[in-house]
Order: structure tokens, then C-alpha cells, then sequence
């Protein structure tokens, strides 16, 4: 699993990267000579890549928190991200929420502002899986199953089973 994920920490970052170029272009009303002819299949590729980066995002985050969305924890999921990472996913949510909402009310019929809502949403999606990858990457023994000694899965952060009661052994390669 662990060689998988420099590819797709690649592919998030290009797209991150072409998310803010084409962003940029949009929100500025200025297409770059190299951009104004390949702004749609550029658009293209990114919805293709979004997909290719945020399906195997969302399975090892749901590796790595498991249970449903009950239990969920976007702070065990980005866990081996720094501070300033974590800060800035917080920071692009709220400016994709915000700019798609500006983008609607301001361009309504134009192509520019559709684009600049869409790269906004991409932007972040490419960057939350980035940040996944990442986590994942830096703190690999989250994406190990861990059992007690009875087989059931358990939790990383719980030292009993809870089908069985079941004292878990600590995972040797987890960091303390």
C-alpha cells in the first residue's frame, strides 16, 4: 500500500497545482495564452483526476477510521499532517464554500465564473486528498488492521476489544 501512495500524492499535487492555475485565470478574468485553448479539456482532465485521487482517498481514510460516519475522525484521518496542513484544509473549505457561492451570484451566465467554482471545489478536493496521502504516508501502521488475540478487528485507539473485552496488544511499530 505504501508504494502507491507517492503516485498519489503526485497526482493530487498536479491537480492541486492545475485547481489553482486555471483558479486563478478564472477569478482574474485573464486566460494565459498557454490556458485559453485547452481551458475545457483542462477542466476535463481535472474532473478525471479528481476521481482518481479522491476514491482511493476516501477508502484510506475510511481504513484509517473506521466505523461509519458515527465514528469518523478527520483528526485520527489527517493525524500524520502537520499543524499548518491541517490549518489550511480548515481555511480552503471555508474559501470553496464561500467563492461558490460569490461565483453563482456574480457570473451567473459566465463561462469564467462556473469555471472559478468548480476549480474552487477542486482546489480542495485534490488538497483534503493530498493531505490524506500524506498522513498516510507518514504514519503507515494507521492503515495496518490491528486484532485481538481472539481475531476481531479493532480500533487503533482502543486497548480492549469491544466484542470480546479482550486485552490488545500494542502494535510494535506504532510511535509513542
Amino acid at each position: 500500500m505504501h508504494v502507491f501512495l507517492w503516485p498519489l500524492m503526485a497526482l493530487s499535487a498536479t491537480g492541486l497545482v492545475l485547481s489553482f492555475s486555471l483558479h486563478l485565470a478564472a477569478w482574474t478574468g485573464h486566460m494565459p495564452g498557454l490556458l485559453q485553448p485547452l481551458a475545457r479539456e483542462h477542466a476535463q482532465l481535472l474532473i478525471g483526476g479528481m476521481f482518481a485521487a479522491w476514491v482511493p482517498a476516501v477508502l484510506i481514510a475510511q481504513r484509517i477510521s473506521p466505523g461509519g460516519r458515527k465514528q469518523f475522525s478527520w483528526q485520527r484521518v489527517l493525524a500524520g499532517c502537520p499543524l499548518w496542513m491541517r490549518v489550511a484544509i480548515g481555511l480552503l473549505f471555508a474559501y470553496a464554500f464561500a467563492n461558490f457561492f460569490v461565483a453563482i451570484a456574480k457570473d451567473k451566465t459566465s463561462e469564467w465564473g462556473s469555471l472559478r467554482a468548480f476549480t474552487g471545489h477542486g482546489m480542495l478536493f485534490y488538497a483534503v486528498a493530498l493531505c490524506i496521502f500524506y498522513s498516510a504516508w507518514r504514519m503507515p501502521h494507521l492503515l495496518r488492521l490491528r486484532q485481538c488475540p481472539l481475531g476481531h478487528t479493532v480500533d487503533h485507539q482502543h486497548q480492549f476489544c469491544p466484542s470480546c473485552g479482550a486485552s490488545v496488544p500494542d502494535d510494535p511499530d506504532t510511535p509513542t
